[in-house]
């Protein structure tokens, strides 16, 4: 079988029963906590397959022109994420590449796991056997949409921001990177055993965020779905800044958010509550293909992933500063 566009996740099997995993993650762009935010991508898609992430190792390709500060200052990001999230840092290179326009930080998080990994035709088959079961299971949002990409934006544009928002709220709109879902809280729905039997799959939202989340819950599963807009929590901070530049929330980069496709919504959202973690009920998934989408009285269907809304933000202003 040919490797699934969607599994990012690799593994060795050791002898005993316990398997070895590994991600990586790329984040990119001219704020000094890229390196933050590569670190806790990587961590999530390990803690989205049950994995607590021990221990990154990071390479850093720096533009043309970067100085040795610029070094310094993301690896104390890199150095807080794991910080943050009880990991160790195990290799650290840094380089300059005339290909660069921007700083790209590169995460690889490894964890252990002392379940029986399955392979990719045992989990499908897994997956199709529990969806036969209850075709219309039930669909969780767990975190914020595009809270990411917003603190990102706030990183690299915040005395272009001072212009049009007062002091006050820029810093309750920093003071929101508290609101990102940790892997510890992901975790602990694997560790009560009721929960970890009626779910069916966790999905970190990533690039083009929670529309292309869906959409790839949706192609992994191989279901349609329903779900309700006002299913998807979102900041008012984010909400503004995205108006600001003109930009679309819901594909936003999301990275420290999650979609968790269960049996049992309300179970599932009670321990992530208890562990500190916004969530809620979003939608259901569906035995035909639709994937329909409901906004008040709009009802629309899901279209294909679209470019990221960060990356468009980002090349713009690349576009800007070459011009």
């Amino acid at each position: 079988m040919s490797p699934s566009p969607w599994e990012n996740v690799s593994g060795l099997a050791g002898r005993c029963g316990e398997s070895f995993l590994w991600v990586e993650a790329c984040a990119a762009g001219d704020s000094v906590r890229t390196g933050y935010y590569a670190v806790l991508k990587a961590a999530g898609e390990l803690a989205a397959k049950g994995v607590r992430p021990s221990c990154a190792s990071v390479r850093i390709l720096f533009p043309p022109g970067a100085e040795e500060e610029e070094l310094k200052e993301i690896t104390a990001g890199v150095e807080e994420a794991c910080g943050r999230m009880d990991m160790e840092v195990t290799a650290l290179q840094g380089e300059t590449v005339c290909a660069a326009a921007q700083t790209i930080v590169t995460a690889t998080a490894s964890g252990k796991s002392d379940r029986q990994e399955l392979s990719r035709d045992q989990r499908e088959t897994s997956l199709q056997e529990k969806l036969k079961a209850a075709p219309e299971q039930e669909i969780v949002y767990c975190g914020y949409a595009g809270l990411e990409g917003m603190l990102r934006i706030l990183d690299e544009a915040r005395e272009e921001l001072g212009a049009r928002f007062v002091s006050t709220f820029l810093e309750q709109a920093a003071a929101l990177a508290d609101e990102l879902v940790t892997p510890d809280k992901i975790l602990a729905l694997f560790t009560d055993e009721g929960a970890q039997q009626r779910i069916t799959a966790v999905c970190p939202v990533g690039s083009g965020g929670i529309l292309a989340a869906l959409w790839e819950v949706s192609e992994t599963l191989g279901t349609g779905l329903a779900a309700d807009m006002s299913g998807i929590g979102i900041k008012q901070e984010t909400v503004e800044i995205c108006e600001f530049y003109r930009l679309n929330p819901y594909q936003m980069t999301s990275a420290g958010s999650f979609l968790i496709v269960t049996e049992d919504a309300d179970a599932v959202t009670e321990i992530l509550e208890k562990a500190g973690a916004r969530a809620g009920k979003l939608g259901v998934t569906k035995a035909q293909n639709a994937r329909v989408i409901t906004s008040g009285e709009e009802v629309r269907y899901l279209d294909r992933p679209a470019p990221d809304q960060l990356a468009l933000w980002q090349a713009g202003r690349q576009k800007q500063t070459l011009s």
